[in-house]
């Protein structure tokens, strides 16, 4: 019998504890066949933890089982509200139930924006807590001693932090690297959010002072004045490094319904994705490594909202099928496909996977034609081995008589095709979806 303690734990550290478990139990003096049934129950395993993790909701936080203090916290899709900057506590009421409605389940806020007006903050500011709360919603915040100081509070004192309304402190400043190590560890489950822009140099001290990975989440700035965020490539490179490490990141996303008083341009953690659609920026953002997605501006509306929680990996292209074949359209629908290893650039491949298995070895289905950027194409008999592999035209290419154009990506994500590389030390490409439009 083994018994698993829980403490606080995140979907991805899950599969890291099943699998070292398979690894313990692999190392056992097992027979093999006692060892490929321990690989079948940690499989299993691996499943059940994934589905129960998709069942939770983010309320799970306040009323957590009492399996020795059980917290998993799935994935962050927050909005923002900045109290005491030109919107009412009815505007916050009405905003928290839409987001409620689409499925937030964050709020982002700011206690030390020098724009604010500091008595309609300090009033407000507990009242949109508490209605964030009885939506399950965690509230994060960023504060400083300043700010601390003026809301009457001890910024070593979390408790009391945390009944004011806060349950994850975005620090900016106050703690050296030793108290927040230690403020990880604290027992009133509050999260420690750190700026992951100014992270590089300070990871591997924190870990030597044994910062506590699961209660500690990373979170990018984002940049009003333009020309001043993050290129992909650094948000790229921070995030994988951060990963390594075994944190979470966070970052932000404009929003275009509502702009913060003097923030007119938006509130984006990485540059290029300023002035994009949200739907091409939150697939971005996934596609850089990006964990948890706030939303920078405040007053996003009912329908960004929804999209940012539909948000999800694997990256899914939006298709317009140009033949005719239900079986097509429903082995498409939904099914994950892993990219062929290499950096193709007039293509991306499926990596082993087939559609030819519907066609009984005579698959012959598909337009011939210029291929243009976005055909999506399947590989004809002829082809023999490579009979129904899945390809995207990258790039304009000529008709191939054994290729069958089956067919379109929508205008709307072409862009998507220039981000969605392999990674250029490994040359293994990130897998994709479809969806049928």
């Amino acid at each position: 019998n083994v018994e698993i303690t829980l403490k606080v734990l995140f979907p991805r550290q899950i599969f890291d504890l099943a699998t070292n478990f398979q690894r313990k139990f692999d190392n056992d003096h097992c027979n093999d066949v006692e060892k490929q049934s321990n690989f079948k129950k940690f499989d299993c395993l691996k499943a059940d933890l994934s589905a129960f993790v998709e069942t939770l909701s983010v309320s799970t936080f306040y009323n957590h089982y009492n399996y020795d203090e059980v917290i998993i916290l799935e994935n962050l899709r927050g909005t923002a509200i900045y109290c005491g900057i030109g919107i009412y506590l009815e505007d916050i009421k009405k905003h928290l139930a839409e987001a409620h409605e689409a499925g937030i389940n964050a709020v982002f806020t700011s206690l030390q924006l020098p724009e604010s007006d500091s008595e309609i903050l300090k009033h407000n500011f507990p009242l949109m807590c508490e209605e964030a709360h009885k939506y399950g919603m965690l509230v994060a915040a960023d504060i400083a001693p300043r700010t601390a100081t003026e809301f009457g509070l001890d910024l070593h004192d979390i408790k009391a932090i945390k009944s004011f309304g806060v349950d994850i402190m975005r620090l900016d400043g106050g703690y050296t690297l030793e108290e927040t190590a230690e403020l990880s560890h604290n027992e009133h489950g509050m999260l420690i959010m750190m700026n992951a822009s100014m992270a590089e140099n300070k990871l591997e001290k924190l870990c030597d002072l044994g910062i506590k990975k699961e209660q500690t989440l990373f979170c990018h700035n984002y940049y009003p004045m333009r020309y001043t965020g993050l290129s992909p490539e650094r948000a790229v490179k921070n995030n994988a490094l951060l990963h390594k490490y075994g944190f979470r990141v966070s970052g932000f996303v404009s929003g275009k319904h509502h702009r913060r008083l003097a923030c007119s341009i938006g509130l984006p953690t990485v540059e290029a994705l300023r002035d994009t659609p949200l739907d091409f920026t939150l697939q971005a953002m996934l596609f850089y490594g990006f964990d948890d997605l706030f939303f920078g501006d405040d007053l996003a509306s009912l329908e960004e909202m929804r999209s940012l929680v539909a948000a999800k990996k694997p990256m899914t292209f939006r298709m317009k099928l140009l033949v005719d074949d239900i079986n097509l359209k429903n082995w498409f629908e939904g099914r994950e496909i892993s990219q062929l290893q290499g950096g193709i650039p007039e293509i991306v491949r499926s990596n082993f996977l087939r559609a030819n298995s519907m066609y009984n070895g005579n698959c012959e289905i598909g337009l011939p034609g210029l291929r243009k950027k976005g055909t999506v194409m399947l590989g004809k008999k002829a082809l023999y081995r490579y009979e129904g592999e899945v390809q995207i035209a990258r790039c304009d290419l000529p008709n191939d008589p054994d290729i069958g154009i089956i067919g379109q990506i929508i205008d709307e994500d072409l862009p998507l095709l220039d981000i969605f590389k392999v990674d250029p030390e490994t040359f293994i490409g990130p897998s994709f979806e479809f969806k049928i439009v």
